[in-house]
């Protein structure tokens, strides 16, 4: 079993209440070889909610305490709902003994190939996609652009 994010599998979760599913990932939660996870949502957040960056890093900076993930709109801190919604992610992680994990590239918390910073597309991980790896689960990117 492996992780996916939830919006790969179908679920309305991404910040504008839409998803980007993947049959081949739809399909597998469906059998029960994969298990979705928002980590936006596990980290207390509403589906819709405001776009938001990482401001001037990627995940592991949110991580160390460097920077933060900013509201786009609304230059709101959303650093602690981002950091809550990885640990969720890893404590699923350690119940299910999860070694994989499959999560939406560009995203601030599921970034796993690059994420976007100031509006630009920049390599690098999300917080979630950071704190996995750190805890030796391999993470893949998967986005708008993998085949169905």
């Amino acid at each position: 079993m492996f992780l996916v994010s939830a919006c790969l599998a179908g679920l309305n979760t991404r910040y504008d209440g839409t998803n980007c599913c993947k049959r081949y990932f739809k399909s597998l939660v469906a059998q029960g070889k994969a298990f979705p996870v928002c980590p936006e949502q596990l980290g207390g957040l509403p589906t819709p909610r405001e776009s938001i960056e990482l401001a001037g890093g990627d995940g592991q900076a949110v991580l160390k305490g460097r920077i933060k993930a900013i509201g786009k709109k609304s230059g709101k801190d959303y650093t602690k709902n981002l950091l809550r919604g990885a640990d969720e992610v890893l404590k699923i992680a350690a119940m299910l003994k999860i070694k994989k994990a499959f999560l939406k590239d560009g995203s601030p918390s599921c970034g796993s190939g690059y994420i976007k910073v100031n509006n630009k597309r920049i390599k690098g991980k999300g917080v979630t996609a950071a704190l996995l790896s750190n805890a030796g689960i391999e993470v893949q990117a998967a986005g708008l652009k993998v085949e169905d």
